[in-house]
């Protein structure tokens, strides 16, 4: 999908480096520049020997990628890296802001250069406001999002997710966001400098948490493994079952656990609602708690009720459904060894599931891409070619135009997605310009519109979770089983680029939307289709939210508290990291169709997007080095590592549907993570406690030894102070530290205000709603401002004259007959 396209990686953290993986999955010329001491990355766990090239963590990040290593405080390693940048397409920078500059790399005179290169820099705080300096680690960056705050149980500690899954899903936009800029490269001429921060990322991406602290000004808490009984984690006799039902599932749950005499019952056939959540804490236990796993998994298939395994690595890697499907790749390293590689997020086709290639060793390729170097060192600097023709001479020539269009100006999107995934996804596409045309049944709004129990307009235009994540988009209402309905939708498929549905496999196909029946309709349309569990192998027919696909995507199995058990994330973190995946296939795909002129078809299987976001972990378990799991909020390999209760804060509240005060937070919480000997030293300096002066605590492994005295004096610390004050303490010292924010303390965040991290737009039922800002911000391109999200079927009649092309009467006569609405 990639190929042609040539990228330096100076990338400095995982985020960087997955952005990297990810690119040269999909066929790009990804060379990593490594200091001679090897990325950071290699000295992460877990290894397998001794030194760099026993890294299982770069193995997995770095696969694909050719490597050089580089000595940028040398001129004649600046002068090779020069040379690269002048004929890339794209550069990656994960460095603190300023860094490379400091060491005379000038990414801002490369662009100025050539017009047409894309740089982007991803961080943990971005490039501007009064954090942008402060470091970071897998569990600060996500402590500054609030994500970590959403995670956990209400009487226990915040809790980490495991791994590095603050810095994947900046990867993962990052992904996206260089895609869409490298597209509009392309076809316009004008690259652009991107500013992607992690925490902007994180803090977009909480659930209906988000946005009611935004619009109501509402706390979101911890709610520990059950949000509701059928929608949440259970003890069964082999270990723990996950179930994650919506309002509509509680009959095929009811069912499922044999008791269908329920699901007639107004008072308890919505398990969301007090009544049918108070049966069903007792029925699901009861029904669970005698039965293993799989039984429940078996019985659940038969009733199609969203029961989930929770897999181990071992299981992951060896899942049948996994297996068929070829999810897992295996490379031999020289080091290493044979070992599995995920797939990539995205299978093109049928069968394009991307390159799969093994790591390079540190410096493996340097002195080749030396001698590429020198090659092209006296030849004109490379400029990508295009279908439009705006291509080196005309770039070169004259720069382009101020303000370029957005990316995705132009790009005809047919949404027929529901809930969180496929709309937050192509929120992602309109934020970007293109123009999303959603579609809803005139008698089944989208599940969020209506899961407060709103019936009808204008309760159903209410919802600060739809409003978030479908703003900029138009709305319209077609019934699909009729075949006035269908005749409307391949009237406005026949004039799209971009279809895109998240429904259950086979449904497009009984629908008549298969993708064959598509591409002969419009052969240029890009299809996009985000099932939970693909559509071939033994999963397939299964139905999976956001909670499902992390739990089979293995996870939650690696994650929770010391002795406990397995536990869920405070998202349904399937869902944003699915949505993400989609922005990001539409990039790949738009790119394919400029050298091909045809479309595609792309599908997103939910449950491996989160597997590959672990791979390290399987990869470690097949290569016989498994990662400690369940290890709550402390490190594999640094020490002192944890979140520490602080001074408590004013109260903050939780209110019901109805506006009332149901409940008041006052915890307030710190991350503090010392990764390495300096950072010790950094903490020790600004906590001045004489217990933490022992010399055995000058190396990690005194300091692992001694890891409950040494945070019982961190903790005495961090309560008695103003958990902002104290982060900044500890960052002036060079430790990595963060307040944990929350929902609705990320509001009022002192950087995120400073960065423009929210804005307002005013919804003709909703009144002014804030809402957070885009989160890909592109230098050439800004975004000019918010559209709100439509109001139910708000678009129907624009629609249907302007892009299908029917009259006013016949769109009349779709309404009486309840075709539209």
């Amino acid at each position: 999908m990639l190929d042609g396209l040539r990228v330096v990686e100076l990338s400095a953290d995982v985020a960087g480096a997955f952005t990297g993986r990810l690119l040269a999955a999909y066929g790009a010329d990804v060379i990593v520049v490594e200091p001679p001491g090897g990325h950071v990355v290699r000295r992460l766990p877990p290894h397998r020997g001794e030194g760099p090239d026993a890294s299982v963590l770069a193995a997995t990040l770095h696969a694909g990628k050719r490597s050089a290593a580089l000595d940028l405080a040398q001129a004649a390693d600046r002068a090779t890296l020069e040379s690269l940048v002048a004929r890339a397409d794209l550069v990656i920078d994960s460095h603190a802001p300023g860094a490379l500059a400091a060491l005379g790399v000038d990414l801002a005179a490369a662009a100025r250069a050539r017009p047409e290169l894309v740089v982007c820099a991803v961080t943990p705080y971005g490039q501007s406001g009064p954090r942008a300096g402060w470091r970071a680690t897998a569990l600060t960056a996500a402590a500054a999002s609030g994500q970590l705050g959403m995670c956990g149980d209400p009487d226990a500690p915040p809790l980490k997710t495991a791994g590095h899954q603050a810095q994947m899903q900046a990867a993962l936009h990052a992904f996206g966001a260089t895609l869409a800029a490298v597209f509009a490269a392309r076809t316009t001429g004008a690259g652009d400098a991107i500013d992607l921060s992690m925490q902007e990322v994180q803090v977009a991406t909480l659930e209906g948490a988000g946005p009611a602290a935004l619009t109501r000004g509402s706390e979101g808490g911890r709610n520990g493994n059950l949000m509701f009984a059928q929608w949440g984690i259970h003890r069964c006799a082999d270990g723990y079952v996950g179930v994650a039902a919506m309002p509509r599932q509680t009959g095929a749950v009811y069912d499922c656990i044999g008791h269908p005499e329920f699901k007639a019952d107004p008072a308890v056939n919505n398990g969301w609602s007090p009544g049918g959540n108070a049966l069903l804490s007792t029925l699901l236990p009861e029904w669970v708690a005698p039965r293993t796993a799989r039984e429940i998994f078996a019985e659940a298939a038969r009733f199609r009720a969203p029961f989930t395994l929770i897999p181990t690595p071992r299981e992951l890697l060896e899942w049948p459904a996994l297996v068929e499907t070829g999810f897992w790749r295996r490379v031999d390293h020289p080091v290493l060894g044979r070992h599995p590689l995920p797939a990539g997020p995205v299978e093109f086709n049928g069968s394009d599931r991307g390159d799969h290639r093994r790591a390079p060793l540190l410096g493996e390729h340097t002195d080749k891409v030396r001698a590429e170097a020198r090659a092209e060192a006296g030849t004109q600097p490379r400029a990508a070619a295009g279908r439009r023709g705006v291509r080196a001479g005309r770039a070169a020539a004259a720069p382009p135009q101020a303000t370029p269009a957005l990316p995705y100006a132009g790009i005809r999107v047919i949404d027929a997605t529901q809930i969180w995934a496929g709309p937050y996804g192509t929120r992602l596409m309109a934020d970007m310009g293109a123009d999303v045309i959603k579609v809803e049944g005139p008698s089944f709004p989208d599940g969020i519109r209506t899961m407060t129990g709103a019936t009808k307009a204008p309760d159903v235009n209410l919802s600060a979770y739809f409003n978030e994540y479908n703003r900029n988009k138009r709305a319209i209402a077609l019934d699909l089983q009729r075949p006035e309905g269908m005749e409307a939708m391949r009237r406005l498929l026949a004039t799209a680029d971009v279809f895109v549905e998240n429904w259950s496999s086979g449904v497009a196909e009984r629908l008549g939307l298969g993708y064959e029946a598509l591409r002969a309709l419009n052969p240029r349309l890009i299809v996009i289709s985000m099932p939970g569990f693909g559509h071939r192998g033994g999963d397939a027919a299964r139905v999976g939210f956001g909670p499902s696909i992390e739990q089979m995507g293995g996870l939650v199995a690696l994650q929770g508290y010391e002795g406990g058990p397995p536990h869920r994330s405070g998202i349904s973190y399937g869902d944003p990291i699915a949505g993400v995946t989609a922005a990001g296939a539409l990039g790949l795909a738009l790119i394919a169709r400029e050298r091909t002129g045809e479309g595609c078809y792309a599908l997103v299987p939910q449950r491996d997007g989160i597997a590959g976001l672990i791979a390290e972990y399987v990869v470690a378990e097949a290569l016989g080095v498994p990662l400690p799991v369940r290890i709550g909020n402390r490190d594999p390999l640094f020490a002192p590592h944890g979140v520490y209760r602080a001074a408590d804060g004013p109260p903050r509240p939780q209110l019901g549907l109805d506006g009332s005060v149901v409940g008041e937070l006052t915890d307030r919480w710190i991350a503090i993570a010392v990764d390495g000997d300096e950072a010790w030293r950094g903490l020790r300096s600004a906590i001045g406690d004489a217990r933490l002066d022992s010399p055995a605590y000058e190396t990690l492994e005194g300091r692992r030894a001694a890891q409950d005295e040494i945070d019982a004096a961190i903790a005495e610390w961090t309560r008695a102070r103003e958990p902002d004050e104290a982060a900044a303490a500890l960052q002036a010292s060079g430790v990595p530290a963060a307040a944990v924010l929350t929902p609705l303390l990320a509001t009022t965040d002192e950087h995120l205000l400073a960065r423009g991290a929210f804005t307002e737009y005013e919804h003709p039922d909703a009144g002014r709603q804030r809402t957070t800002a885009p989160t890909w911000r592109f230098a050439r391109r800004p975004i000019p401002g918010v559209r709100p999200a439509p109001q139910f079927a708000q678009h129907t009649d624009e629609v249907l004259t302007a892009v299908a092309g029917y009259s006013p009467e016949e769109v009349a006569a779709l309404r009486d007959a309840g075709v539209v609405a």
